[in-house]
């Protein structure tokens, strides 16, 4: 098999990002199948049904607290390639709710994970083998002006980079 070559460049010539994430969207999975042209997923399948926006719990975050990061690791002496896609969130203040849905999230290990950004667009995490939670923090703050509450990430690591998500398979 021939690898691919490269058919196109990157212009980036404005200056209109907006960074951060806005709310997380999570679902139960495994991904059974998705459907996706030129990177953006418009249709994902569990249980033999398409998901909806009915499918997914909401986690809002407080503005500019929360992020997601793909690590790239090419390694040509074993010839893979791999993508870490990583979501951190942000949640303030300790309730037994929060509690509840860390150790919810803390046992699943194929979620369906979209993040949405603050510019409107959407993106998978952990979409061919499914999001986990890879690491959290609970803390009271020591001041009082310290924030109490926690932090958790969820993590796959794909073969391909993070896909776009339509927008109508987690928001009505």
């Amino acid at each position: 098999m021939s690898c691919s070559a490269i058919n196109g460049g990157i212009l980036d010539l404005c200056n209109d990002g907006f960074s951060g994430i806005d709310k997380v969207f999570i679902a139960n999975g495994p991904v059974e199948s998705f459907a996706e042209t030129a990177g953006v997923v418009t249709a994902i399948t569990v249980g033999g049904s398409a998901l909806t926006p009915t499918d997914f719990f909401t986690f809002e975050v407080p503005r500019q607290t929360s992020s997601i990061t793909e690590t790239v690791t090419a390694t040509q002496e074993n010839g893979t390639l791999t993508f870490q896609q990583d979501c951190s969130m942000v949640f303030n203040h300790m309730s037994a709710e929060k509690r509840n849905a860390l150790l919810l999230i803390g046992q699943a290990t194929t979620l369906v994970v979209v993040a949405k950004d603050n510019s409107g667009r959407y993106w998978s995490i952990g979409i061919e083998n499914g999001a986990y939670m890879t690491a959290g923090e609970v803390t009271s703050g020591v001041a009082y002006s310290d924030r109490g509450g926690m932090t958790i990430t969820v993590s796959g690591l794909e073969r391909n980079p993070m896909f776009e998500v339509t927008s109508t398979i987690v928001e009505a």
